[in-house]
């Protein structure tokens, strides 16, 4: 198992892989072999469990309409409890992973730490109450990164919110409302007012946005700039248009909205809101896809070069943002 360094932020770390990753790699083998074997068995007893149900239901009740109901239901306990099941062992397997390469990267990177549990810092309460993320009753938060870079204080973390509601029924069930990657980013001037960079939902969708806000976010002042690329995506509100104007420069427009097009993914700059409260820019990117991927249950350590690769990619996001709000 070798490691070529790819990307400047891994220059110099070869021998650190060679010397300290490796060994505690190829020590992990034999767990997720072991965890693999697990996953597999509590994946086949799971459905073995489900076909014997099905053949109990078809039994007594054959193909009538209970028994439909009765094979789509356990089919959906089935796969909850086979993917539940997997997801176990991929956990603690993406755990001991971390716990064996995380303290090696994070100090070559240097000046940046790791939560993989997410914690509770992440001020995502000021990103609700600045309109970047929507209403949610519960959240997951994981793979927090809080580090320095150019001078420049950040944390970074991959954070999924849901929200209960009710159907035409009276039925409560639950959908994914944001998934993706919050930034908070200490700024050396302060803001003039709450200034918040919302997705341009066109004309007619601006305007039913902004009567229907009832007090929020898009009730307030839009702030007009003389660029017509960035205003093609975007809609600033701020309850000074004018000083929050004046507070961002053309070049910051230019490099934020080069933020979401190179970070956005296939929603380029529109999967990207952000805001600036006091001396902190926030930035919410929503993506899908891993973020931090610790490796998989099936594939082999010696095999896990470009996880790592991807680890270091996605560490150096947050220092590919700032180098932009520093017009690099």
């Amino acid at each position: 198992m070798k490691f070529a360094e790819r990307y400047p932020i891994e220059e110099g770390f070869a021998p650190i892989f060679q010397a300290e990753v490796r060994p505690n790699l190829m020590a992990l083998e034999a767990q997720r072999v072991d965890r693999l074997g697990k996953a597999k068995r509590y994946v086949s007893i799971a459905l073995a469990t489900m076909v014997v149900i099905w053949a109990a239901i078809y039994m007594i009740w054959g193909f009538s309409d209970g028994a439909l109901f009765g094979f789509f239901f356990v089919g959906i306990i089935g796969a909850i409890g086979a993917l539940g099941s997997w997801a176990v062992q991929s956990t603690g397997w993406n755990t001991s992973v971390a716990d064996a390469v995380m303290p090696a990267i994070c100090a070559h990177v240097g000046e940046v730490t790791f939560d993989a549990d997410g914690g509770n810092a992440f001020p995502v309460g000021d990103m609700l109450s600045l309109g970047l993320l929507p209403s949610y009753n519960s959240s997951d938060r994981s793979n927090r990164l809080d580090g320095l870079h150019r001078g420049t204080a950040y944390e970074m973390m991959e954070l999924q919110l849901k929200r209960k509601s009710r159907d035409s029924k009276g039925r409560t069930k639950t959908s994914t409302v944001f998934r993706g990657l919050v930034f908070h980013i200490t700024v050396p001037i302060e803001a003039p007012c709450d200034i918040v960079i919302l997705r341009d939902m066109g004309g007619v969708g601006n305007w039913f946005g902004e009567k229907l806000s009832f007090g929020g976010v898009r009730s307030r002042p839009q702030v007009q700039f003389a660029n017509p690329e960035f205003e093609e995506v975007f809609e600033v509100y701020a309850e000074n248009p004018e000083r929050a104007a004046a507070f961002m420069p053309p070049a910051f427009l230019d490099n934020l909205l080069a933020i979401g097009e190179e970070e956005g993914g296939r929603k380029g700059a529109k999967a990207m809101v952000a805001g600036f409260r006091g001396s902190t820019f926030y930035l919410a990117l929503r993506r899908g896809g891993a973020f931090m991927q610790m490796g998989k249950l099936t594939t082999p350590v010696a095999d896990m070069e470009e996880n790592l690769h991807e680890i270091f990619h996605d560490i150096e996001l947050s220092h590919r943002i700032i180098d932009r709000l520093h017009g690099v």
